[in-house]
């Protein structure tokens, strides 16, 4: 069986028209608890029914992600079906939220994803952060071009001006020269900055070291070891402060989603610093940088965070209580705003993997919508209808799916098996 994992694009795009009126809806919901962050009705919902083969099982793991990003269904969620990329476990793709049933307890939780370094080159040594976004990929980091710290000249002295070719590390250089032009044993000190500094190579120590031994003469290229070129005035006796602006570098970042289109950003990165959540190449995650290289890569991974930020219950829903179905309620306004279209599967697993060592998708017992799990569906907001697996528009869910044969008893995979599955999206006012 392939893995699917994302690898798969899926893409099915719903235009429906409204088939199920509201009166029938409250009849299919009566009974239901609710949840949500209380005050009035919400404007739109959602609703959601699955029937599994089996009777619902607490202790295992049923999931429908769901997909806001409003790109009308260029990507979705669909399941991790083998390692070694497990991220949160079950779910891959792209989406912005989620629904859990386990334990008895139905959440809704919005998605958080981290950043790993797979690869450092370029400069680009260390990733963190929450990046922005739900969809997960590799990016490849590019640094295009560099610009060298600017440097400035004050107080009185021979230096007239610098021209910066290679010197990387921001911060201030201090020298003194007497009448004749000779540099003042022990007067080069080099500060780094807080922003933008480093403390010198051992080549670049050995620089000032032979300079602070005194009686050399100050030369244009005295500073050459360190990247530097003077322009120098007539000798002269003075003290003057070099300071070195932070080196900057333009990035690339080629984004490679699971499912969906390649995207190609640029941005730009500081030298010597830890770019925060702020930083243009991947808005929301930090990028350590040190001395940049022109045209070194980096890739970094941006996965599912194994757990994300609980939202509570959703607006309404109705327990299992024993039997084969799930039915819980969404408000669309706790998406988002203004989402024009959503993108959905419904994934259910007897476990949640996170063994790289696992890379057979036959180990794993899971189920989702289609045949092996990665067909999700996509409608607009403002259509209120119902889809379902009995209109003939998509694969049809049926048991025993090939993707039910990791380790699991026959009652187990019953108990994941999605067998039926019914999308609402209706008004209430």
């Amino acid at each position: 069986m392939p893995s699917v994992g994302g690898r798969t694009r899926t893409e099915i795009i719903l235009r429906v028209a409204l088939v199920v009126a509201a009166a029938s809806l409250a009849v299919a919901l009566s009974g239901c608890a609710y949840g949500g962050a209380g005050g009035g009705a919400p404007s739109v919902v959602v609703d959601f029914y699955v029937r599994m083969a089996g009777t619902i099982n607490d202790a295992f793991y049923y999931f429908i992600p769901i997909d806001a990003d409003g790109d009308d269904g260029d990507d979705g969620p669909v399941p991790v079906a083998a390692g070694p990329y497990w991220e949160n476990g079950w779910g891959t793709g792209s989406f912005t939220h989620y629904i859990e049933y386990h334990q008895g307890q139905y959440t809704l939780f919005r998605v958080n994803c981290r950043l790993e370094l797979r690869n450092a080159g370029g400069g680009i040594t260390a990733v963190g952060g929450t990046p922005t976004g739900s969809t997960v990929g590799v990016s490849t980091l590019t640094v295009q071009s560099v610009s060298f710290g600017a440097v400035t000249v004050s107080g009185t002295g021979m230096v007239a001006s610098v021209a910066n070719a290679s010197f990387q590390a921001a911060g201030t250089l201090t020298l003194a020269t007497n009448a004749a032009g000779e540099v003042v044993a022990g007067s080069v000190v080099f500060a780094p900055a807080a922003s933008g500094g480093r403390a010198l190579t051992a080549a670049e120590q050995s620089v000032i070291t032979n300079l602070n031994a005194g009686g050399v003469a100050l030369q244009a290229d005295s500073l050459s070891g360190l990247g530097l070129t003077l322009t120098l005035n007539a000798a002269q006796a003075g003290t003057q402060t070099l300071t070195i602006a932070p080196t900057t570098a333009t990035v690339q970042n080629r984004f490679e989603p699971e499912s969906g289109s390649t995207e190609t950003t640029t941005g730009t990165l500081q030298a010597n610093t830890v770019n925060g959540a702020s930083n243009t190449v991947i808005p929301g995650g930090t990028i350590t940088a040190a001395d940049f290289v022109q045209g070194g890569t980096a890739t970094v991974r941006k996965d599912l965070s194994t757990v994300g930020t609980s939202l509570g219950p959703p607006y309404q829903y109705t327990l299992p209580s024993g039997g084969t179905i799930l039915r819980a309620t969404v408000d669309v306004s706790s998406l988002g705003d203004d989402i024009p279209d959503l993108s959905i599967n419904v994934i259910t697993t007897n476990e949640l993997i996170f063994d790289e060592s696992i890379t057979d998708p036959d180990q794993h017992t899971y189920d989702g919508l289609g045949r092996l799990g990665n067909r999700y569906v996509t409608f607009p907001t403002d259509q209120y209808q119902t889809i379902s697996n009995s209109s003939g528009l998509f694969e049809q869910e049926t048991s025993g799916d090939s993707t039910l044969t990791g380790p699991a008893t026959a009652e187990e995979r019953n108990q994941v098996d999605i067998v039926d599955w019914s999308i609402t999206i209706r008004r209430l006012q």
